[in-house]
């Protein structure tokens, strides 16, 4: 007979539970092993996406696991339908500063009508469109993200485990051998030589005890949240500051304030609060831009926007003077140049090409065989807010795929790969 204890926990007092708080000991148990891989990579955000591919088109037999049934993160899910950051502000020429992947897949957009240069402000002067040539900002429809995301990362040979969401970590002392996860078939084991955590919060690094920094409040400068929708039936000359597409067009709408969304409950109550408010969001703008009087919301976000949670410590923290003074790195794996969107209280665009983002913003310092990437990377607040930029995190996770396949092809760790090779 299933023997169940259960015992008092003091802590969690005054956590939202009774006086009678307690918790559960999960009783031992075998799960199944799912399967074995080289890489695996936890979340199909932008950051998930790209480490697959390029893990995938360098050899290793790579399985990404994402709880939605496509991939594309925030911008998909949470509609963020505006990929900023390809290229800098440094007139006449303002070179464009990311390509790869990230290239690529706005290249194949633009073939399906899937993506068009945005009528942001911070756009500057239209592109060509060609390799070499992307615009600052593309506003992308993202149903057809989603198909082509999918198509990519089949095609590199990529398992995909979707309806899947991460549990827990494996270790081997200070090392992560695996990760358990849980779905319809019930919980199982997944190991893996490199584990790459695109999670968005950081929740594999968390479980497995790597430090990190955060901002839970409004303690100090943070970016906030807000819940994105789509419209349609709006005159297609508006004005109205939104990513306009295919006859629709996403707009910014309500945000709940500081919020620690690294916290099930107050995400909660984030979530119900603008989702609650969507509606007077629209009647409020169709107030202030009459060519919305006819707009109806078609879509909101599966998730509100998240901008930031848990940070990593690396073994290199990236620091505001880094971006600002445009540094360069020996160990460099992406070039970004996105402005800094609060610094002085206004956005700053970089007064010069762009600055270096390091290979050891990725590893972790207390954890080997783990990469972090997308908005958990170590960083300071004022480097993140132009790093952010998801043409920038489509160019690290490709960084990581790749560092994650030599690892396993050199047989070292992520830590000790050859960077000039990624």
């Amino acid at each position: 007979m299933e023997v169940r204890e259960r015992l008092a926990c003091a802590e969690a007092k005054g956590a939202g539970m009774d006086n009678k708080s307690s918790v559960y000991r999960e009783p031992a148990k075998d799960i199944a092993v799912y399967g074995e891989y080289d890489v695996v990579v936890i979340g199909g955000g932008t950051a998930g996406l790209t480490a697959a591919i390029a893990a995938g088109r360098n050899g290793a037999k790579t399985l990404i696991i994402e709880r939605f049934p496509y991939f594309g993160g925030t911008a998909t899910a949470s509609l963020m339908a505006n990929i900023v950051g390809f290229r800098n502000q440094v007139e006449p020429n303002a070179i464009q500063t990311t390509k790869g992947i990230g290239e690529e897949l706005i290249l194949e957009l633009l073939k399906i009508g899937g993506a068009v240069q945005s009528r942001n402000a911070y756009a500057a002067k239209p592109r060509s469109d060609q390799k070499g040539d992307l615009s600052y900002c593309y506003c992308i429809d993202t149903e057809k993200f989603k198909y082509l995301t999918l198509k990519m990362v089949k095609e590199a040979g990529v398992h995909i485990l979707f309806h899947t969401s991460f549990c827990d970590v494996i270790m081997e002392g200070s090392t992560l051998t695996g990760v358990i996860v849980e779905n319809k078939s019930g919980r199982q084991a997944i190991y893996g030589n490199v584990i790459i955590d695109a999670s968005g919060d950081g929740d594999v690094a968390y479980r497995a005890g790597v430090p990190y920094w955060q901002t839970k409040k409004d303690e100090a400068s943070r970016l906030n949240d807000c819940l994105m929708y789509k419209i349609s039936g709006f005159d297609p000359e508006t004005k109205a500051n939104g990513n306009l597409i295919n006859d629709t067009m996403v707009l910014w709408g309500p945000s709940p304030g500081p919020t620690n969304a690294a916290d099930a409950d107050e995400l909660t109550q984030e979530e119900i609060k603008v989702r609650l408010a969507v509606y007077d969001d629209l009647n409020e703008k169709k107030k202030e831009n009459p060519d919305l009087a006819n707009a109806t919301i078609i879509d909101t976000g599966s998730l509100i926007g998240i901008r930031q949670t848990r940070f990593f410590e690396g073994e290199y923290q990236l620091k505001g003077d880094d971006v600002l003074e445009g540094r360069t790195f020996a160990d460099s794996i992406a070039m970004a140049a996105n402005p800094v969107i609060h610094y002085y209280g206004y956005r700053r665009f970089l007064e010069h090409e762009g600055y270096d983002i390091p290979y050891r913003c990725l590893v972790p310092r207390v954890v080997n065989h783990l990469l972090v990437v997308g908005r958990s990377m170590s960083s300071d607040q004022i480097a993140y807010e132009s790093w952010r930029a998801m043409a920038h995190i489509l160019a690290i996770g490709e960084a990581a795929g790749t560092a994650a396949a030599l690892s396993v092809s050199q047989q070292v760790a992520p830590r000790q790969v050859d960077v000039r090779a990624v």
